[in-house]
């Protein structure tokens, strides 16, 4: 999809009923409301916000993980937009990540933490999506890019990519920090994900040919 440029603001949150509604619709639709996974492809890897009773790798398939979502709020600006992660639809591809066991019977109320944080604004999709895991299959909730919505970035060059987060942060700290925790996430994990090594030496290229000290040394 081409290209759509950052918001001029802070996309509103949606409202707490709306939020609650998707909670309990995704709840509704549970292979298996009590054993609920949560699939994690970025920060959740590496900054939960549930208890868990198992964490363990699994990959996906058919998705890849991509920064294609603006962010001006938490980590960037609307003068300094920055990027975060999302799960995007895509034949072939796999995305590996970490699959966690929530408590038996968590509910709603154990799962708001989740949905206030990834379903602040509907940029998210959530859906029950099948991972495999100790070579086995295992039902998992994910949450999936919202094309539709005014945070999807479409598709960036890396170049363009590297430049955004090079250059950003928000209330949550830097965009870089954000790409080079998940780097790490993934190491331990025992799956390093090569396309987000090459972004984090290409923002820190792009931070570095941009240094004002760069500059002032000639």
């Amino acid at each position: 999809m081409a290209v759509r440029p950052p918001p001029a603001r802070p996309v509103p949150p949606l409202a707490d009923a709306a939020r609650r509604r998707s909670l309990h619709e995704t709840l509704a639709c549970a292979p298996n409301p009590a054993g609920i996974r949560v699939f994690a492809y970025g920060s959740l890897m590496w900054n939960p916000c549930f208890e868990s009773t198992a964490r363990r790798a699994a990959v996906l398939h058919d998705y890849r993980r991509a920064f294609c979502i603006w962010t001006v709020h938490a980590r960037g600006t609307p003068s300094r937009p920055g990027l975060g992660l999302a799960l995007e639809p895509n034949a072939g591809a796999s995305c590996a990540g970490v699959l966690y066991d929530l408590s038996p019977g968590i509910g709603a109320n154990g799962l708001l933490p989740l949905w206030e944080r990834e379903m602040w604004t509907a940029v998210y999709r959530p859906q029950w999506i099948r991972v495999d895991v100790d070579n086995a299959r295992a039902d998992a909730l994910a949450f999936v890019v919202n094309p539709g919505q005014p945070q999807y970035a479409g598709d960036l060059s890396v170049a363009e990519r590297a430049r955004y987060i090079a250059a950003a942060a928000g209330k949550f700290g830097s965009c870089r920090d954000y790409l080079a925790e998940t780097v790490e996430a993934l190491r331990a994990a025992g799956a390093p994900d090569t396309d987000l090594e090459t972004l984090l030496f290409e923002v820190d290229r792009a931070a570095f040919l941009s240094s004002p000290e760069r500059d002032a040394g000639g």
